[in-house]
């Protein structure tokens, strides 16, 4: 029997958009089926623009790019059908309200290949009973199914955004590509969006993951790509990553003159402590014992002549990982180019 194709096979592919900037470095990537795979990097590390060369919503400048075995040149339509994409930007008709908006994207989409349509888009596809159920689930899983008969233009931002994930859910395509899908999110909408990502898994969907999100989406992968200033610096397993965060804790300690006591805040001596380095608001020390080296940490700063304003104790994430690597911070979730 022939192996099945993966989803995703990119080789060296890069992109440089119009201005002469670089969005993507050339970087190899192979994504097989039912893998989720989370994207972390800071605004404007690339990340969107990865996802929307996957969704060949970008034709790469560089390298090869192909889906499900097939290269993604020429006509893109048989492609497309496969993927579900939902972008950073909710993009609704205000005038419809939301189910009417989910009725149309689920129309439109197997449409758009027209007779072009392979046996396999359709066996995706199902029939429209089945998508029905889906789409009534997924407003349910949403917390939207009181307000399915509004017009859109009454909707908050959270509410366009869970409106949009669940559009891009609905037709549980082979592959989805999620960009920042926790910004806007309240709690119900987390519990929502991972519970129907375990679904499309189980099914065999492939999921990509773009975020800067550590607590919350790198959870769910089973692989995490790291992107700094659209270089791939890191391709590895969830659980690689967090063994190289065990036995390690972070303690942030806040001065009330950080700047007048840069020069003091040195702690590397300090028994206990794996690393010391300045931070704009004071100090922030990586300890292989916990929190106990704490005592000592404050009586050197204030043997300095340091004024001790707050401190925090708490394990590490695959942020504090990510800067170790960088010297970068992934910043807030938001908008990324």
């Amino acid at each position: 029997m022939k192996p099945e194709a993966n989803p995703i096979s990119a080789l060296g592919i890069s992109f440089t958009y119009r201005s002469g900037r670089t969005g993507l470095e050339p970087l190899d990537l192979e994504i097989g089926p039912a893998e989720v795979v989370a994207v972390l990097g800071p605004n404007g590390s690339g990340k969107s623009t990865l996802l929307r060369t996957l969704a060949t919503d970008l034709r790469p400048t560089g390298g090869t790019l192909s889906l499900f075995g097939r290269p993604a040149i020429g006509r893109l339509a048989h492609l497309r059908q496969q993927i579900g994409y939902a972008a950073d930007t909710p993009v609704h008709f205000d005038v419809l309200t939301g189910q009417e908006n989910a009725d149309s994207f689920r129309d439109l989409a197997p449409s758009v290949a027209g007779s072009e349509r392979s046996g396999a888009v359709e066996s995706w596809n199902g029939d429209d009973s089945s998508s029905g159920t889906l789409l009534r689930s997924l407003f349910e899983a949403f917390d939207l199914d009181h307000v399915s008969r509004i017009p859109v233009a009454e909707y908050s931002f959270g509410m366009r955004r869970k409106l949009l994930l669940l559009e891009a859910l609905s037709l549980s395509p082979p592959l989805l590509l999620l960009d920042e899908p926790s910004v806007g999110l309240d709690p119900s909408g987390i519990i929502g969006l991972r519970r129907a990502i375990e679904d499309l898994q189980r099914r065999g969907s492939t999921v990509v993951i773009a975020s800067n999100e550590v607590r919350v989406i790198p959870r769910w992968a089973d692989r995490v790509l790291f992107l700094n200033r659209g270089e791939l610096i890191e391709d590895a397993p969830l659980a690689d990553l967090l063994r190289r965060l065990e036995g390690r804790t972070r303690i942030e300690i806040d001065l009330v003159d950080p700047e007048a006591n840069r020069t003091h805040v040195d702690l590397s001596g300090v028994g206990g402590v794996l690393r010391s380095e300045a931070c704009p608001a004071g100090v922030v020390v990586e300890s292989s014992q916990q929190g106990r080296p704490l005592p000592a940490l404050i009586d050197t700063l204030l043997q300095r002549g340091c004024q001790i304003r707050d401190v925090r104790v708490r394990e590490p994430d695959l942020g504090d990982l990510f800067f170790s690597m960088t010297g970068e911070s992934l910043g807030e979730p938001g908008m990324d180019h």
